[in-house]
């Protein structure tokens, strides 16, 4: 096809096609590039339409040029190519209707890697004498200007060249734009021309022509293609106008007078222009205008300005001293600029900060502190100047009252704030001048103030006691300030203060200190406080308690303290072998079964607040804490005579060992896992020597039965066994062989347990042994035999509780196959619906239901169980109208109960998107249950229909006569419904004005109101908050 018909296709695709225009174009320009059309043909053929008297054909015809250079590689055109082109799309600027295309074409040839110096500066030229930007939309200027920004950011020198012409035209060029992106663009161009041009004869013009859009007010519509945002304007704005110190004369006055504007956000604005012209522009400039930038806003913090404005002053004041300050290292130089400015500030502020008793005493103190951060000369003068003064107002014969004390304390503090960020904190990067510290001289005055005012002051004077220690913890973190011996000063007022003090914030800040102290300095932790919080623990080997120790915290309030205190490896490691030490004692002597479980769990919570952090080694605890304890148990279940038996067997002492053994174990690499695993079977199936023993113990423990034997009556064991084995992953090889027969035989070791622990431990060890590692095969074969043979048991006319033992285990089981996606394990939920139509044996199946899709602790994804995407939507769907219809068809009493229970049961596990499409489907049982005794059944109804309102609006209006008054009834029947049910119930009253239109809700709110008012009296703080913030919502409906 010839090119001038590629062409006249292109022309009329623009129209119909835009997108096939797009490919012509592309074609035409692989075609000139592989030189099957020459350029000047290609030109030659565009000729008649480029200068067709109808300016539609003119446009399109520039269109086309400007699309096939786009598409063309930037090293094809020469120089020569490129000047023709350029030249012939220069003469076209000034035909109005062809702008944006020429200028796209000239964005192309800008490009170009050839293009010459001459050809730029033509380009330049034209752009800046023969575009009027004002009479053009937004789209063809940002063109233009997409143009200019080329050239100015890679052929400066160009400009540069033509210094004068590029100023005047550029300034002419942007007047008058308000378009954000554009205005974007325009704001980088200007900042690259300032920083780069010889700007001096139009500075003030350059100036006015960025400033007049300070503030900026823009805020961007909600559906803006662009994503520029105000802070996005402000910030290119703010670079511009500190772009160069010649500008200082007019934007610091300028800016200073926008400082006067009622809008926080304007001051906010210009606060930070100025911070950033301060920081950009050089020291002897802005040392001409210190004085008017510091009376401007010296105010804002004397007189307490709004929001973050003192902030935004304090650091512009710091900043206006150290770019001041430049050229004066220690020492300020007598008469500079510096000196003039400190003197007046000092004597301004001085006569204040003396004032104890003034209100402005500590705002004047802030002030100063924030020019004293500017520079270490700066620092120095101030400190030396202001500390003495108030050192002598609070001294030893002083007679200050405790209110001037504390004000004398709080600028104290501000200077040793001030100090840490400019000489440096321990928490930090050190400054290379810390060991010059300011403070220093006056370290010993300090330090005996902040201690003298922690020591004397009575207890009641909490406040004050508090800003006692925050001074002496700061000047503890100061880099190279305090010695050892005064760090431990420090740290025993504040272990005394966690120990004995009862005032609960007191205690945290005090607490939260020594982990500050603890993380720059943990020996601290180690050598003084943790021996001082063990000795407050009870030594069950010290019968009576010595004088000192009758007025201690309890221990579990200490336990707490010391897993806060783990903040680092070594402070871990240290405290985790001090506590197994401690339990041993404890478990020694036999009695105390609380304080051992209290022990495990301070472990445990260490464990579990560093499972986010992954600068801490987790195999230590895995390969220390893991044997110890399962040996510790072990032991103690197979002596049965022996004391510590009483402790390390109990139940709740079992629990928390679990816990903390199945923590470690999925947190353990695969490795690590299958060493463990390959030992735990040893002790617990295989019954040869374990490493997880002792050694002095491992032949007495073989030689007694093991714990999966049915014979073997020692409680507690299968548990720890079932949460280590919980917490292998799937590609950690079981190492027994034959999980089919080790799960079949643990069914009648499960059946025959009467120690509920165990019999759960057991049916929870067989459902993961069936999820995680029985192949397809087994797991057919064990669904054949165990699922029949149980199903059997539970039909049978065995006694109640023996089939309510294989029913337990059979939904166990179902659980697993259902998460695992096995069609069998709905046999088995036929089988639970099926009995909620028995009498005497409903009760267990409705618990059933929950079993077979309840979130547990051990079964699930956490600890590797395979769980299909969509297993409880499918279980919810397969059961609901199975319920319903039980229920619907059933007119006993109890048998509906166990129904609704089975509900019940069910949704309290359901995500509110599972249940909402099936709620008009059970919405009436849902109704019904709120009648229901039992509190759990409530508790779920309630929960449901809070979760389901503001998605089930209109079905949720409809019954709303229904809904509102039985919850109502809930909330305030405080006999039958425990605070759980009655906080539930007014969450869901709160919830209904909120969701529902005010008119469905308004009839009933005369009634709620008066019938909470009963409420407020309930005994339980956290019902009358509830009921109160509940009243409010009723009562906020008529504003």
């Amino acid at each position: 096809m010839s090119s001038t018909l590629v062409i006249d296709k292109y022309l009329v695709s623009l129209d119909s096609s835009p997108a096939e225009a797009d490919e012509i174009a592309k074609n035409i320009a692989k075609d000139i590039e592989s030189d099957k059309i020459r350029l000047i043909a290609f030109i030659e053929s565009l000729g008649k339409y480029l200068t067709d008297e109808d300016i539609g054909i003119r446009v399109k015809a520039l269109r086309c040029v400007a699309a096939v250079l786009s598409n063309l590689p930037a090293g094809k055109l020469n120089s020569r190519q490129i000047a023709m082109l350029s030249e012939f799309l220069c003469d076209r600027l000034e035909d109005e209707e062809c702008l944006n295309d020429a200028g796209s074409g000239l964005l192309a040839l800008c490009k170009m890697d050839y293009i010459s110096t001459s050809s730029i500066k033509s380009i330049a030229d034209a752009i800046f004498a023969k575009v009027d930007t004002r009479k053009h939309n937004q789209a063809t200027r940002y063109v233009v200007y997409q143009v200019t920004d080329e050239i100015i950011n890679h052929h400066i020198p160009v400009l540069k060249s033509m210094n004068d012409s590029t100023l005047n035209g550029f300034t002419r060029l942007i007047g008058g734009e308000k378009d954000p992106r554009n205005l974007m663009l325009i704001f980088s161009m200007m900042k690259v021309i300032i920083e780069n041009l010889q700007i001096d004869a139009a500075k003030e013009s350059l100036f006015d022509a960025a400033f007049c859009y300070f503030p900026i007010t823009f805020r961007p519509p909600p559906d803006d293609p662009y994503g520029i945002t105000s802070d996005d304007l402000k910030l290119k704005l703010r670079a511009c106008i500190a772009a160069s110190a010649l500008f200082a004369d007019y934007s610091f006055p300028s800016l200073i007078e926008k400082l006067t504007s009622s809008s926080i956000n304007v001051k906010r604005d210009t606060l930070l222009t100025i911070i950033e012209c301060i920081d950009n522009y050089d020291g002897l400039t802005v040392e001409k205008h210190c004085e008017e930038i510091y009376n401007s806003v010296k105010f804002e913090v004397l007189h307490e300005g709004e929001e973050d404005i003192p902030d935004l002053v304090c650091k512009l004041l710091k900043t206006l001293t150290s770019t001041i300050s430049i050229g004066m290292a220690r020492k300020v130089i007598t008469d500079s600029g510096l000196d003039k400015f400190l003197t007046a500030s000092v004597n301004e502020c001085h006569p204040q900060i003396t004032n104890l008793e003034s209100r402005q005493a500590k705002p004047a103190a802030r002030l100063l502190a924030a020019i004293a951060e500017g520079s270490f000369a700066a620092y120095d003068k101030i400190a030396e100047t202001t500390l003495r003064s108030i050192f002598s107002l609070v001294d030893l014969k002083s007679t200050a009252t405790i209110a001037q004390q504390k004000t004398a304390l709080e600028i104290l503090i501000l200077f040793i704030e001030s100090s840490g960020n400019l000489y440096g904190w321990k928490t930090g990067p050190m400054s290379e001048m810390s060991s010059g510290n300011g403070l220093l001289v006056h370290k010993d005055a300090l330090f005996e103030l902040f201690c003298r005012a922690f020591v004397s002051t009575p207890k009641e004077e909490v406040s004050f006691r508090l800003l006692a220690l925050q001074g002496l913890v700061k000047l503890a973190l100061l880099h190279g300030f305090l010695d050892a011996s005064e760090l431990g000063m420090v740290a025993q007022y504040l272990d005394d203060v966690v120990l004995t003090d009862i005032n609960e914030s007191l205690c945290t800040s005090a607490l939260s200190s020594l982990k500050e102290l603890g993380r720059v300095n943990p020996d601290i932790i180690l050598n003084t406080v943790f021996p001082s919080f063990l000795s407050q623990l009870p030594d069950p080997e010290i019968s009576d308690l010595a004088p000192s120790q009758t007025h201690r915290k309890h221990y579990r309030i200490i336990l707490s303290f010391l897993a806060d205190l783990c903040i680092n490896k070594a402070i871990y490691e240290i405290l985790t072998v001090r506590l197994l030490n401690k339990l041993a004692r404890v478990a020694k002597e036999g009695e105390n079964v609380v304080y051992a479980q209290s022990i495990l769990t301070a472990i445990l919570l260490v464990i579990q607040r560093k499972l986010t952090e992954s600068d801490w080694d987790f195999r230590f605890f895995f390969m220390t804490l893991t044997p110890r304890l399962i040996s510790m148990t072990f032991t103690a279940s197979v002596d049965r005579d022996k004391p510590q038996s009483r402790i390390m067997c109990h139940s709740s002492v079992v629990s928390v060992t679990a816990k903390i053994v199945n923590l470690l174990v999925r947190s353990a690499s695969v490795e690590d896992q299958s060493e463990f695993a390959e030992q735990i079977c040893k002790l617990y199936i295989t019954n040869e020597p374990s490493a997880l023993i002792q050694e002095s113990d491992r032949a007495r423990i073989v030689s007694a039965r093991t714990p999966l034997d049915k014979e073997f009556r020692a409680d507690g064991l299968v548990e720890i066994f079932t949460a280590g084995v919980a917490g292998l992953r799937i590609e950690t090889p079981f190492p027994y062989p034959d999980v089919f027969s080790l799960a079949s035989d643990l069914i009648p070791v499960a059946l025959a347990k009467h120690n509920i622990p165990d019999r759960l431990a057991l049916a929870r060890l067989i459902a993961l042994l069936v999820n995680k590692w029985m192949s397809k095969d087994d797991e057919q074969k064990f669904t054949d035999s165990a699922i029949e043979s149980l199903k059997t048991q539970v039909t049978s006319s065995h006694a109640i509780v023996e089939r309510a033992s294989s029913l337990e285990l059979l939904a166990w089981i179902g659980k697993s196959l259902i998460f695992k996606g096995n069609r069998r394990a709905f046999e088995i939920v036929d089988l639970v619906i099926q009995l909620l139509r028995d009498n005497s044996f409903g009760r267990y199946a409705s618990k059933a239901c929950g079993i077979l899709i309840a979130d547990d602790e051990i079964v699930n994804k956490i600890n590797f169980v395979a769980v299909r995407l969509l297993a409880k939507q499918q279980y919810f769907s397969y059961c609901v109208q199975r319920i319903v219809d039980g229920f619907n068809s059933s007119t006993d009493t109890e048998l509906r109960r166990n129904h609704l229970v089975a509900l019940s049961n069910i949704l309290q596990h359901m995500p509110g998107k599972i249940v909402i499409p099936h709620l008009p489907t059970f919405l009436p049982l849902l109704l019904l249950s709120l009648a229901v005794s039992d509190a759990q059944v409530k508790l779920a109804t309630i929960e449901t229909i809070t979760a389901t309102i503001s998605e089930a609006k209109d079905l949720m209006a409809e019954h709303l006569s229904t809904i509102l008054p039985r919850v109502l009834d809930s909330a305030l029947d405080m006999a039958s419904n425990p605070p759980s049910v009655r906080i539930a119930a007014l969450n869901c009253l709160a919830m209904l004005p909120q969701s529902l239109p005010e008119e469905v809700v308004q009839p009933f709110r005369t009634e709620v109101i008066r019938k909470l008012s009963v409420v407020l009296d309930d005994p339980r703080r956290a019902v009358r908050k509830a009921a109160v913030d509940c009243r409010q919502t009723y009562f906020a409906m008529d504003r």
